[in-house]
């Protein structure tokens, strides 16, 4: 059927994306989000401009020696099924990283996206300013591969790198992800309702590094 997957095929793996994995990527946000998240299908259409701002944004990722840009592989077909970047930022770094530095098209929400990013900016540097550490800039996984750990895996793999470096993480979630960031050893540090009628309510999240 449509949208189910056969769990029977390989499994998927985790690897460093490359440029080969770009045009796959540029759809992973809306596989990922959305079937389930309005405010993100809202903000972020998924339409043909929007996959090339997409398909810039990662490829200039994959060779930005600040960004590890992890990627879920279907082996079946070779798909990118899952998603995590994540930017080293300096201790004086402003902004919302990856977010701030690409022109928006025709198709943004703007004021939706304005709203998402400023938050994350304001918030990263009221928790996280004055030291190094690392900012999950996007993580999601295909909504046709749901329940199958992906996810985790990608996550757990975020942290191990944060701890080899020996630097906390930050990431800005919504509320159906909060539960799982906690689990995972972040804590939350603030949340913030977004404008609009679907009251969307982003939570900041850190976690400390185990090293």
């Amino acid at each position: 059927m449509p949208g189910q997957v056969d769990e029977s095929s390989p499994e998927v793996y985790v690897v460093e994306a490359s440029k080969s994995n770009v045009p796959s990527l540029s759809t992973i946000v809306a596989r990922s989000f959305h079937p389930v998240n309005p405010y993100i299908k809202k903000v972020l259409p998924d339409t043909g401009h929007l996959r090339a701002w997409w398909s810039t944004i990662f490829t200039d990722e994959v060779h930005d020696d600040k960004t590890r840009l992890l990627t879920a592989i279907d082996p079946k077909n070779d798909n990118a099924v899952g998603v995590l970047s994540m930017r080293r930022m300096a201790a004086d770094d402003r902004g919302a990283g990856t977010w701030n530095m690409y022109d928006l098209t025709p198709d943004h929400d703007v004021e939706g996206y304005k709203a998402m990013i400023d938050s994350m900016g304001e918030h990263r540097e009221r928790l996280m300013l004055g030291r190094s550490h690392f900012l999950i800039q996007l993580f999601g996984v295909d909504n046709a591969y749901a329940g199958r750990g992906i996810g985790q895996r990608l996550l757990a793999r975020a942290c191990e790198i944060g701890d080899a470096d020996g630097l906390d993480i930050f990431v800005q979630a919504n509320a159906s992800a909060r539960a799982f960031y906690c689990k995972q050893g972040f804590e939350v540090g603030g949340e913030e309702v977004m404008p609009g009628e679907m009251h969307y309510v982003e939570y900041m999240l850190v976690r400390p590094c185990e090293s």
